[in-house]
C-alpha cells in the first residue's frame, strides 16, 4: 500500500530501474516491521489480561492446600482445646479434663492473721488428683497437710505458742457438667463431695461438763479440720462476655453429728459461696479475680446452742495461671481476708500436670 501510493512519483525525480527496486524493497521492508510491531502489541495486550484469570486457572487444577490452624489453636493442647484456660480459676467447681485423662495438682500455702491477743501462721500444702470419668464427668481427690501455730500473748512479757500438724481432712468429688453455655444462657457445673474425717478433733470435753459459756472447741490450736462427716452440694454458673469469663456459684456442706467422750457434737452447716471473672492476657497466661465467703452455722453440743460459734468469712482471691508446657501449669495466688474472721494474709502456689 505505501509502495503503490511513492512508485508513480519515481519518474517525476527521474530515478532508475535500480533505484526503484531498491526503494520498493525499502518499503516491503517497513511494512513487514509494522506488522511485526502491532502483533507485538496485540500479544502484549493479551499478556496483561492473563493475571486477571491464571490464579483462578491454577487454583482449580492445583489441589487445595489446607488452611494451618491460627497459632492459639497450634499452642494448646489438643486433649484440651475445648476447655478454655480461664476455667482453671475456678477449678475445683468445672470440669477441665477429657474422658481418659489425669491432672496431678499440689498447692502450697502460707497465711497469717493477728487479733488482739493471738497471732497465727500456717503452711499448708493440698495433694490433688483428677480423672476424667467420662464427657462432661470429673472425680477428684484432695489430701491437705498442715503445720499451724497460735502464739497467745498473755502479757507484755508472757507469750505462748501451741503447734499443731497432721492431715486436714480428706474429700472426694464429682464434678458433672448439667448444660453448656448458650447465647443468652451460662452453663452449669454440679458439684457432689464426702468430707471424711480424717484431721484432727477441735472438740474438747470440759472438766467441769458442758455449760452455756464455756465453748467445747480447743481455742489454743489452729484447727482447719471440722472432725466430722460431711455431704456438700454445689452449683456453678459461667458466661463467656469476651474478653472476660464471668463466673459464680454457691455450695451447702451438711455435716453429721460426731460422739466424743460421751457428748454428741453437731457442727454447724455451712454455706459457701464465690463470684468473679478471668481473662486471658495472652495465649499462656490468665488473670483471675475471685471473691470466695461461706457462712457456718453456731456449734451444738448435747443441748446448748454457742451462737458465738458461727462465722462468716469472706476474702479476695487474685491468681495467676501461668502455661509452662503442654501440660504443665504454674498458679501463684493471693488472698486478701475482708472480714475479721478470714485471715489476714495468704500466700498460695500451685503445680498442675496432666498425663
Amino acid at each position: 500500500m505505501l509502495a503503490g501510493w511513492l512508485l508513480p512519483m519515481g519518474p517525476a525525480w527521474g530515478q532508475g530501474e535500480a533505484d526503484r527496486t531498491a526503494l520498493l524493497q525499502r518499503i516491503q521492508t517497513l511494512e513487514r516491521r509494522l506488522e511485526q510491531l502491532e502483533r507485538g502489541r496485540g500479544a502484549t495486550a493479551r499478556r496483561a489480561e492473563v493475571p486477571r484469570t491464571a490464579p483462578v486457572a491454577a487454583s482449580v487444577a492445583s489441589p487445595p492446600v489446607p488452611d494451618r490452624p491460627p497459632p492459639s489453636t497450634r499452642l494448646r493442647d489438643p486433649h484440651d482445646v475445648e476447655t478454655p484456660q480461664e476455667a482453671f480459676v475456678f477449678r475445683d467447681q468445672a470440669v477441665t479434663l477429657r474422658p481418659g485423662r489425669g491432672e496431678l495438682s499440689l498447692d502450697l500455702g502460707y497465711l497469717r492473721d493477728r487479733r488482739t491477743v493471738s497471732a497465727d501462721r500456717s503452711a499448708s500444702a493440698v495433694l490433688s488428683a483428677r480423672l476424667g470419668i467420662a464427657d462432661g464427668i470429673e472425680a477428684s481427690i484432695t489430701a491437705p497437710f498442715f503445720v499451724s501455730t497460735r502464739t497467745f500473748e498473755l502479757a507484755p512479757n508472757l507469750v505462748t505458742d501451741r503447734e499443731t500438724r497432721g492431715i486436714g481432712d480428706v474429700a472426694v468429688q464429682v464434678n458433672f457438667r448439667g448444660w453448656g453455655e448458650r447465647e443468652y444462657w451460662p452453663g452449669a457445673v454440679f458439684t457432689a463431695a464426702l468430707v471424711t474425717p480424717t484431721g484432727p478433733s477441735p472438740f474438747i470435753s470440759p472438766i467441769l461438763g458442758l455449760n452455756a459459756q464455756q465453748v467445747p472447741v480447743d481455742a489454743t490450736q489452729l484447727i482447719s479440720a471440722r472432725g466430722a462427716w460431711a455431704l456438700r452440694g454445689g452449683v456453678q454458673m459461667f458466661k463467656t462476655v469476651d474478653p472476660l469469663v464471668i463466673f459464680g456459684g454457691v455450695t451447702f456442706e451438711h455435716v453429721f453429728p460426731v460422739e466424743q467422750g460421751g457428748l454428741t457434737f453437731r457442727p454447724g452447716r455451712r454455706i459457701g459461696y464465690n463470684a468473679g471473672f478471668s481473662f486471658a492476657l495472652s495465649e499462656r497466661s490468665t488473670l483471675g479475680f475471685t471473691f470466695i465467703g461461706s457462712y457456718t452455722s453456731a456449734l451444738k453440743a448435747e443441748r446448748f446452742r454457742y451462737r458465738a460459734t458461727a462465722v462468716e468469712t469472706g476474702a479476695l482471691r487474685i491468681s495467676l495461671i501461668q502455661r509452662l508446657a503442654p501440660s504443665l501449669w504454674l498458679e501463684p495466688s493471693l488472698a486478701l481476708g475482708l472480714v475479721t474472721e478470714s485471715p489476714a494474709f495468704q500466700a498460695g502456689l500451685g503445680l498442675r500436670y496432666r498425663f
